[in-house]
């Protein structure tokens, strides 16, 4: 029975490896401007999603974060929704931002 559980866990886990990815999505590539972004993101999930500024980040490509500030046009977004999304920087080199549920993919320089 153990065992059995053990193999369920497992399993379960690697269903959607990186289930961060794909709550949000850039309905367009975002707009890169020196050490900005900003774009529209959309919800792509069957349920709300809350957006807290205050808890996003910045990541570099070792997942070390990157100091920023983020402005977004609506804090809850229901299924299909958009809303604006902008983060500034003043060093370092994000890669993506973490929003909590999930990443976002910034643009290549």
């Amino acid at each position: 029975m153990r065992r059995t559980a053990i193999l369920l866990l497992v399993a379960l886990a690697g269903c959607g490896g990186s289930g961060l990815e794909g709550t949000l999505a850039w309905e367009e590539p975002p707009a890169l401007s020196g050490r900005s972004v900003s774009g529209s993101v959309q919800n792509q999930t069957s349920h709300s999603v809350s957006l807290d500024a205050k808890t996003m980040r910045l990541l570099d490509d070792r997942g070390n974060k990157v100091a920023g500030h983020f402005r977004v046009g609506r804090s809850r977004l229901a299924s299909g929704e958009a809303t604006s999304l902008r983060a500034t920087w003043k060093s370092g080199k994000p890669v993506r931002i973490d929003y909590g549920a999930g990443t976002l993919a910034l643009p290549s320089s």
